[in-house]
Formats: C-alpha cells, structure tokens, sequence
C-alpha cells in the first residue's frame, strides 16, 4: 500500500486552496503555523495574503486535514511568471523562510508529491522550498548554498546584550549616540519609509518595489508589522520596516541615507531595535538572510551573531543547473551599476514594474 493510501485510510485529506480558501481556514492555519516547532511569521496567513495583494502572484495553499477537519501539514506556494528567470513555484515568494510543516514526514512527503505534480503540469522550470528548519530528506532534491541567517537571542537586561556585540561594532553603535541620533517608532509613516527606502536601494543599483507593499503589510500585520526610525535634528535619516511574530522581532526592509552612514545610522538604529526587544519581552532578534559574500552579509557578520546556512530545496523540472534568481547574478553587473545612477524619480517609477520579476 503506497504512502498516501496509508494516510487517506487514516483519514487525512490533502486539499489545494486559492485565495478565498485561505479566507475560510485563515484561523485554523495560522494556529498550525504558530503551534509549529518550525512555524515562521512567513507562514502565516498574512504573508500570503500580502503576497497576493501586491504581487498578484498565482497562489496554491497545499493543506492536509486529519479525521476531525484539523490541518496537519501545509505548503504555502505561489506560480511566479518573471521575464528574467522564466515560470517558477515559490515558496513562498519575498521570504526568506518557507517550505513545508507537516506533523510526520509521511504528511509531507504527500505534501511535496503535489507539489511536484503542479509543477508538471504548469511547466516551471523549478519548485524552489525556502527552508530554515525543515528541510526534507529527499536526496532527489537539489540543494543550494547560498544564503544565511543571522539570529540573535535577547535577554531581559539591555547591557547584557550589548556587550555580546564585538567590540568594534559597539564602538560604532555609540558613535551614533555621540552623534545626537534620535531612535522613534511610528513617528514616519509609509510615505516618509518609502523616501529614505526607495533612495538606499537606489544607490545599490536595485529596482525598489512598489509602495503598496508596505502598506498592504501594515493592513495585513496591524500593530505585529511596525516602522522605526532614526532621527538628527528632527530629520529622518534611516528607517527599518519591521515584523513581529510570538516572541521574535525581525526588521526585514531596511536603509539608510547614505551621507549619513559616516555618523553610524545604521549600526545605531539596529543595536536600537534589539534594545527594544530587550525591554519589550522578545527573546529573538531575526537579522534575516543574506546571500554570501555581499556587503549585507558582511555587516551582519560584524554583530556576532549565529549564523545559519538556509537550505533551501529544489525539484529542478526543465533546469539542469541551480537557478541563480538573485538581483546581484553577476550577469546583471552592469544593469546595477547604471541603475545606481538613476534619477530616483525615473527608478521609483520603473523598480516596482522590474521588481516583480524578483522573487
């Protein structure tokens, strides 16, 4: 008897839902996903509904239901058409963290087994499973070594935590101090974010993405999604859109205006942050991924942090090499060099088309 005709005899069902499914099963869902050992605020519901809402991506809410209409196992996943990299299913598309929870192995098995039957049937070029702390042990499944995550553990005592922070990096977080920095939350709104966020990534040389997918975040998080800022003299000088999920706090889109970089904006406003999650109750400080070998991945490092290779997955279906998706593929050099040099109105206005084709 196969894998699946096991659990159907047990009693559970596996069903694919759209976006009004997710309506209806929108409690029960995130209940999984917080009672979740491997749970991530990119499993909620929310996330997918963001996602929906901004990218308009073609969504499949894999679920499994046991005999009393519980769900046992989901997988998130999104058809992602981008002219850059060509047909993919994502899970889940923006996050850093995705992929499969499941109660057993057997759930997800049968979870992954439709997954890779819907990417027959759209031929994607891969399906590509954002894992943190679930990989599946399927040896057909390509993996890629790419990204990393840095995680902080907080304490209740702010000294305690800054003085884990190495030493040269502590110097540079009272440089900002010094400086008169000024560390608010929720004293710039979405409009006031998009101007120092939109500018910042600018200068990377990369296609910002449209602004509603802030503010669709603030609708689809209420108060868990938040805007913290940094302040010299009354004036906005960097800013940090962030999440909050259980006890984790996670500044996920982030930047700087960079003349004021010299004065330790950005070491201030996060080493801010975390002391914030030390008096407001947070045991985790999610710095987030970064891809290896990038000046995001090398200032992240500087803070000390554990840092955790991501393994993510993939069923490669036309591809025969791992796809490299990443804004900064090599090929794209000169295209992010030229972009840098945008007027910024011309790139606020062209990144949110170009962006889409991310994932």
């Amino acid at each position: 008897m196969s894998e699946k005709a096991k659990l159907y005899n047990m009693g559970i069902n596996l069903r694919i839902g759209n976006h009004s499914t997710l309506s209806d099963i929108s409690g029960s869902w995130d209940t999984y996903v917080k009672n979740h050992s491997d749970g991530s605020v990119f499993h909620l519901a929310a996330w997918q509904r963001l996602i929906l809402a901004s990218f308009k991506h073609q969504p499949y809410f894999l679920f499994a239901e046991g005999p009393e209409k519980n769900i046992v196992g989901i997988l998130p996943l999104f058809l992602v058409q981008s002219r850059l990299f060509g047909r993919m299913l994502i899970s889940i598309p923006q996050a850093a963290y995705g992929g499969i929870l499941a109660d057993n192995d057997s759930i997800a098995g049968i979870l992954l087994e439709k997954a890779q039957e819907i990417t027959r049937r759209e031929k994607v070029e891969f399906l590509e499973l954002r894992n943190f702390l679930n990989p599946l042990d399927k040896s057909h499944l390509k993996a890629k070594d790419l990204y990393v995550t840095f995680r902080q553990e907080l304490f209740s005592d702010p000294e305690k935590n800054f003085l884990s922070i190495p030493r040269k990096t502590r110097a540079e977080c009272r440089e900002g101090i010094k400086n008169g920095l000024e560390f608010r939350e929720n004293e710039i709104g979405i409009d006031g974010f998009y101007r120092i966020y939109s500018r910042n990534v600018r200068d990377l040389g990369t296609p910002v993405f449209s602004k509603k997918l802030f503010s669709n975040g603030f609708r689809e998080f209420g108060d868990n999604c938040r805007i913290f800022s940094v302040h010299l003299k009354a004036k906005p000088v960097a800013a940090v859109w962030t999440l909050f999920y259980k006890d984790e706090i996670l500044p996920y889109y982030g930047g700087s205006i960079r003349e004021y970089n010299r004065i330790g904006v950005n070491n201030f406003m996060y080493w801010m942050l975390m002391k914030y999650g030390c008096e407001n109750g947070y045991r985790i400080f999610d710095f987030g991924r970064s891809k290896k070998g990038t000046g995001s991945f090398n200032f992240k490092k500087r803070w000390g942090m554990t840092m955790t290779d991501l393994p993510y997955q993939y069923d490669l279906v036309n591809g025969q090499s791992l796809p490299d998706t990443s804004p900064l593929n090599p090929k794209f050099a000169m295209a992010i060099k030229l972009w840098s040099r945008m007027p910024l109105c011309v790139a606020n206005t062209l990144g949110p088309i170009i962006s889409r084709n991310f994932i």
